[in-house]
């Protein structure tokens, strides 16, 4: 098997099986300012890290030194791999005077000088401007030649919008695009490998972000994470913790199932979520992801409900992460919250507002398969899951069915609504749907009080009898 040498870039990784062949070459492409530059000094620095030495040579005008002066202040620099383990050169000048034959011998020298396993070539589009396209494709293909004969990773940099017919794309093993899109006044980055010799990539394109550490890539989770039946047996039944409502399904929701509670606003959904999460313990840690309320008001929330969620949390049986309803990228936060299930072996998670998830879309539609991906690999480490979701206030009369999406991200379904009788508001609970299970399906009237959910009318809101 061919030798793969890492990005540098966990979820690139991800996209190309791996990352880079040995030997092989490759062309990112992208606008100016996409990070193309960024992505080729992380994977060199990263090689150097892992013991290869990298040669990074640009054709722009941009000197080296101004180039190193903004990478220098990027997580991933080694200060100390320069310049033994990792050069910079400039092959303008060369170009400039001896066109493309020179510059092709002056890489294969300085991969051979160097000793290089892995070489950037920046700036091939000034290459293919001093040429024809017939002695540019034959520059292309020498190459990749090169790249074989050095057994190294040859990573080209050209911010051409090229298409796919064109020449270089057929003859290079490997093609990464990075794109600069906007919805919108939302602006936001995209990576796709569109060819890539030899690996089974993901498909499509996935967000990346960039910050002070480098360049991060997070695959569309409906694609990266495979497929897991759940591991809790069907007939197992995990406890909400309200003896009245657990009542009302046979003892508790499926364990390792997936929960939608649906309503309008004040419906009482955050509050029986706090009842699900107030029996997490050492046995079964807990876990909620929240937008719209901070951890300390949802202790404060908690505990005017009778609810004390300080212990778990002081004890680490619960972990509350919140993150405001900005512009977050989706596969980034299902990610995290896969990985944080699965280091402290989660049996209980509350997601707080899908709204905010779906508002966090660049497109909306992906929400099932997110969702549904999500549920898969929570269930998969025997977590069962409650989602809030909200939706305006229904008339009692109103049957709600569960829509093809609903029953594509979820297995269980409980409707919380809302209404005026008697000059009062009031707040009604039904199942609707409940995996593979019997329940009772009569729609039961709530309220909240100091010691949380209580069935039955409110005695606050009893009718007035009237005067006389």
């Amino acid at each position: 098997m061919i030798e793969k040498l890492p990005t540098g870039i966990e979820g690139l990784d991800r996209l190309t099986d791996g990352g880079f062949l040995r030997g092989s070459a490759y062309i990112v492409q992208g606008p100016p300012g996409a990070g193309k530059t960024i992505l080729a000094n992380q994977f060199c620095f990263a090689h150097v890290r892992a013991g290869g030495r990298a040669l990074y040579m640009t054709l722009l005008a941009e000197s080296s030194s101004r180039m190193l002066g903004y990478v220098s202040q990027m997580g991933f620099f080694q200060d100390s791999a320069l310049p033994d383990a990792m050069q910079y050169i400039s092959g303008y000048g060369v170009l400039e005077r001896e066109g493309l034959p020179g510059l092709l011998k002056l890489v294969q020298h300085e991969i051979k000088r160097h000793h290089a396993t892995a070489m950037v070539l920046d700036g091939t589009f000034v290459a293919q401007s001093v040429a024809s396209e017939q002695e540019f494709r034959a520059f292309i293909h020498a190459l990749q030649g090169v790249a074989g004969m050095a057994n190294a990773v040859l990573v080209m940099l050209t911010h051409q919008n090229r298409q796919a017919s064109c020449p270089e794309h057929t003859m290079v093993d490997g093609w990464i695009e990075l794109s600069d899109e906007t919805a919108g006044f939302r602006a936001y980055r995209t990576i796709q490998v569109r060819k890539h010799r030899g690996a089974a990539i993901l498909p499509g394109k996935h967000r990346f972000r960039i910050t002070q550490e480098g360049i991060a890539v997070f695959p569309r989770v409906e694609c990266a994470l495979a497929a897991v039946p759940p591991s809790c047996a069907e007939t197992s039944r995990v406890p909400i913790g309200h003896p009245e409502l657990d009542g009302l399904l046979w003892g508790g929701l499926p364990a390792g199932s997936a929960t939608m509670l649906v309503g309008p606003t004040g419906s009482g959904k955050t509050t029986l979520g706090m009842h699900f999460l107030s029996r997490s313990s050492m046995r079964e840690p807990g876990l909620m992801l929240g937008f719209y309320e901070t951890p300390a008001h949802l202790r404060q929330k908690a505990a005017s409900v009778g609810l004390d969620l300080s212990i778990p949390i002081e004890s680490g049986a619960l972990e509350i992460v919140w993150l405001p309803p900005a512009e977050n990228i989706v596969d980034e936060l299902v990610h995290d919250i896969v990985r944080r299930a699965r280091e402290r072996k989660v049996k209980r998670v509350f997601i707080d507002g899908l709204v905010a998830i779906r508002d966090s879309l660049v497109i909306p539609s992906r929400m099932p398969y997110v969702i549904n991906a999500l549920s898969m690999q929570l269930g998969a480490i025997g977590a069962t899951v409650l989602y809030t979701s909200e939706i305006p206030e229904l008339r009692l009369e109103d049957t709600l069915m569960p829509s093809d999406e609903l029953s594509a991200m979820v297995d269980n379904l409980l409707l919380l609504n809302t209404g005026r009788r008697d000059q009062a508001f009031r707040r009604y609970l039904s199942v609707i749907k409940l995996r593979d299970s019997d329940f009772d399906p009569r729609t039961h009237e709530f309220h909240i009080n100091d010691t949380g959910i209580a069935f039955g009318p409110d005695p606050k809101a009893r009718p007035r009898r009237e005067a006389g």
